[in-house]
């Protein structure tokens, strides 16, 4: 690199905010378990799976759904694992893809990411008024005649109850990021242990039950549309069942990234994992396998004896604002073992997971952009360590205020529509670091040698890295297209204005870029071209 002189012959400016990035590396490989099965998210993904996917796929087999996705993500998972394994810093993506291809494609790209990863932090959080604590509400006066549970319930789903109980959950998110990462991953610890005993009683109850304790608790429990009457409703609200192996297909293609998304988020922290090339690797794996293995075992052991398509009526009707509708694995287990104990194990569990969720969303999101902020993109405090914990407090916050954003959107517009918005803008923004994967062995190849791990591993004579990154590029571009070919599981008749407010988002991105490479040679005479000649330091 060209030595750079500042205005008036003083010595050349730094590249970087530091000459060390701050940050520890303190995440093995069961830290990064543990952080993707939390952004998978045992309770949302878990009751996504009972209903959502059934619903919206009526006639697909749920089991094949989430076996073929679990083995497309985990081909995604590797060619993230060594993205990061290769470049082992915060932002891992944005690092290498910057590096490889061009920041001008790079920040964008990244900047499009983090700006809707804040904005689905707040609608995953606005889950807990909207969905789990309503469900959890509903079932509590069901089954204990709670009259006082099933107006909370009401007051919880309410535009009010959102912005209350969504907002104290953003306040809740933040406080515990601000402290050191060993205590976050002990939190998400705790709550992995709650998680994993939450799904143990509702697994428990599926393989203790029978169909005549379903049938009989159902009918007892929900008079207003007995067992039987449930498919035959949801064919006369217009319910259609297509059991071709195609569309099973297409679900797994489609609604499986949606389902396991986050196996692969320790990418983004690279720079606070410990043997990046091992701990991404079999992090993202193991943390699929985990969840794979829980929700495929709970459909199997439901499916005894409630049939697919009796789960798709429930979800069906339920989306199309059935009152009597009630498709949630929580309260499927409860119907079989309506015990208070087992109903409050799940009801921690559930609420516990999806603040460790949004906690998963806010630290990666803050992670990509400390990256920014090191390399002087944005401004140098959104890059600050606190000295104490060793976190990037100022990203965190900037995180906290989208996610707020994110609540206030779920509370006027709708939850479920930002979230399948997400799929699209995730896997769209995500082209541009594995295309620089793909390349990477080529274009920066002397690194590539110098790569640990699997970073240098081979496939019939060609680097891993671009023949399994080619397959990742065609899934991803699949899920890119989904939303186009198949409307009815993204934007709907929105595709005109999700469009325009993605190449907006790209847009100000590029002249963000622009300004800030602008602002650095007025201010400081150095092109901030040069700092994506080096990698930055750890």
């Amino acid at each position: 690199m060209t030595a750079t002189t500042a205005p008036g012959g003083g010595a050349a400016p730094r590249l970087f905010v530091r000459k060390t990035s701050g940050l520890i590396r303190t995440i093995g490989v069961g830290g990064a378990i543990v952080f993707g099965v939390h952004c998978i998210s045992l309770s949302s993904s878990g009751i996504l799976t009972f209903y959502s996917v059934p619903a919206l796929w009526p006639g697909a087999n749920i089991l094949i759904v989430l076996t073929l996705a679990a083995v497309l993500c985990a081909m995604h998972a590797y060619t993230f694992s060594q993205i990061g394994a290769a470049a082992p810093r915060a932002g891992a993506d944005y690092t290498l893809a910057s590096r490889t291809l061009s920041p001008w494609l790079a920040f964008p790209a990244s900047f499009a990411l983090v700006l809707f990863s804040g904005l689905v932090a707040g609608s995953l959080i606005a889950w807990i008024p909207t969905v789990a604590l309503p469900a959890l509400l509903t079932a509590s006066g069901v089954l204990y005649n709670a009259e006082w549970a099933t107006n909370l319930a009401e007051f919880s789903r309410s535009q009010n109850g959102i912005l209350v109980f969504g907002t104290a959950g953003v306040l809740i998110t933040l406080v515990t990021l601000l402290y050191p990462t060993r205590a976050v991953v002990r939190m998400l610890g705790i709550g992995f242990i709650l998680g994993l005993a939450a799904w143990a009683v509702i697994l428990f109850a599926f393989a203790t039950g029978s169909e005549q304790a379903f049938t009989s608790g159902w009918d007892r429990l929900v008079p207003g549309m007995t067992f039987d009457q449930v498919i035959p409703n949801a064919e006369a609200a217009g319910m259609t069942f297509d059991r071709s192996f195609g569309v099973t297909v297409l679900a797994g293609l489609i609604m499986g990234f949606w389902i396991f998304y986050g196996y692969y988020i320790p990418t983004f922290f690279a720079g606070e994992v410990k043997e990046a090339p091992r701990t991404l690797l079999w992090g993202a794996w193991g943390s699929l396998i985990v969840t794979w293995a829980i929700f495929a075992g709970g459909v199997l052991l439901f499916t005894r004896y409630v049939s697919q398509d009796w789960m798709a009526a429930q979800g069906f009707l339920f989306v199309n604002g059935d009152p009597n509708a009630n498709p949630f694995v929580t309260f499927y287990a409860s119907v079989l073992q309506p015990n208070a104990i087992f109903f409050l194990i799940m009801a921690i569990g559930f609420i516990y997971t999806l603040i460790n969720l949004a906690q998963t969303y806010f630290f990666y999101a803050s992670r990509i952009m400390f990256a920014w902020a090191f390399d002087r993109i944005v401004p140098e405090w959104v890059a600050e360590v606190h000295p104490e914990t060793g976190s990037p407090r100022n990203a965190v916050i900037v995180i906290a205020v989208l996610a707020e954003l994110g609540v206030l959107a779920s509370a006027f517009y709708s939850v479920i529509f930002v979230q399948l918005n997400f799929v699209f803008y995730a896997a769209i923004t995500m082209l541009v670091p594995v295309t620089a994967a793909i390349v990477y062995p080529y274009a920066r190849r002397h690194l590539w040698e110098q790569g640990a791990g699997h970073v240098k591993s081979m496939i019939f004579g060609l680097p891993s890295m671009t023949v399994v990154g080619i397959g990742t590029l065609a899934f991803l571009l699949l899920l890119v297209a989904s939303p186009f070919l198949w409307p009815a599981v993204g934007f709907g008749d929105q595709q005109g204005p999700a469009l325009l407010v993605f190449g907006s988002i790209v847009v100000l991105g590029v002249i963000i870029f622009a300004v800030a490479r602008w602002y650095r040679r007025r201010e400081e005479g150095i092109d901030i071209m040069a700092t994506f000649a080096e990698v930055p330091p750890a």
